[in-house]
């Protein structure tokens, strides 16, 4: 008996000091002191019994996971990482943690496909974490899935949190890649009356209507192309009036606006001879009116980025048409 005792008691010591490690493991993680985090969870899984210790392997796992994202390449180890997780799910399938860490793992390893795998498991014990989705999302484009493949993984997250407004966000630019502007427009506006006052809303909407502007004028529409030059507008202004240092909506916005200019010079360029005697100047000065009107949100977007070399290009193509020599001569002056 007194042997049996001293077995059980040696059994339960040993089993208590690799818990003990665990422990330690996990301080020396939050302490982001990956060495001697690694160290002591390695140490605790020499333990015959801390192999089937779903515990131990996802210390293991979120040690290797630090690891593979540190800066320091001594470090990293993708493999083991992922391997580590996988142990802790077959340990433990139920336990979302794992799956959840190895589709974090294999995302960062570049594994992307793999990922999609991990996040997707979940699915089987419970909903979906917005974390989780957007593993899912980022790993789709990482991977660069079909425009197709991915909208289907945005459009599920929506089903599932309908007024998370990046998913919307999202989704509208697939929508507008695959041409599909229509769809983009409805899922916009139902958004917009959910949330009026959402800048990303807003700016989206005005990049929307920009493209159908064009698009629609292209297509032979030219009342369409016009209906959505306004709506654009008016979104564009709502917008930087609310954040006029905008660099991206004032150089978009001045180059809409160009766009009206570029047509009426377009129509001067096909003139006859007499034709342009006749009614050149007048329809010459209608291109100069947009070209007025779309100078000062380029002139904005230079001020914020002086360095930007398509917005110095447009404003020597303003400063030329309206002659305007003393802005022209400073601006090449500032080159």
């Amino acid at each position: 008996m007194r042997f049996l005792i001293i077995i059980l008691l040696s059994f339960s010591a040993e089993t208590t000091s690799a818990q003990d490690l665990i422990s330690v493991a996990n301080t020396f993680l939050n302490d982001k002191n990956y060495i001697e985090a690694k160290s002591a969870i390695d140490e605790a899984l020499e333990q015959p019994d801390m192999l089937q210790n779903p515990r131990a392997w996802y210390t293991k796992a979120r040690v290797y996971h630090e690891i593979l994202k540190s800066d320091d390449e001594n470090l990293s180890d993708f493999k083991a990482a992922l391997a580590s997780f996988e142990i802790a799910k077959a340990s433990k399938p139920a336990d979302i943690l794992a799956y959840l860490y190895s589709g974090l793992s294999a995302q960062n390893a570049g594994m992307y496909k793999e990922a999609i795998e991990h996040y997707t498991e979940i699915k089987t014990y419970t909903r979906l974490t917005k974390e989780v989705y957007n593993g899912i999302i980022l790993s789709s484009q990482s991977m660069n899935a079909s425009y197709d493949q991915q909208l289907e993984y945005v459009e599920e997250a929506l089903f599932e949190y309908p007024d998370h407004i990046p998913y919307v966000i999202q989704e509208v630019r697939l929508l507008i890649k695959v041409n599909r502007f229509l769809e983009a427009e409805s899922i916009l506006n139902t958004s917009f009356i959910r949330n009026p006052n959402n800048p990303l809303l807003i700016i989206r909407q005005a990049d929307l209507y920009d493209r159908i502007f064009k698009a629609a004028y292209i297509n032979g529409e030219p009342e369409r192309s016009e209906q959505y030059f306004e709506k654009a507008s008016r979104k564009y202004e709502e917008y930087i009036r609310r954040y006029p240092d905008d660099f991206t909506a004032n150089y978009n916005y001045s180059v809409m606006i160009n766009e009206q200019a570029n047509r009426v010079y377009v129509r001067i360029n096909l003139m006859s001879k007499d034709e342009y005697q006749i009614r050149g100047k007048e329809v010459e000065e209608l291109g100069h009116v947009w070209t007025r009107k779309a100078l000062p949100y380029m002139e904005k977007a230079y001020q914020v980025n002086p360095q930007e070399e398509k917005v110095i290009l447009a404003l020597r193509v303003y400063y030329e048409r309206l002659q305007m020599s003393e802005k022209l001569q400073a601006l090449n002056g500032s080159d």
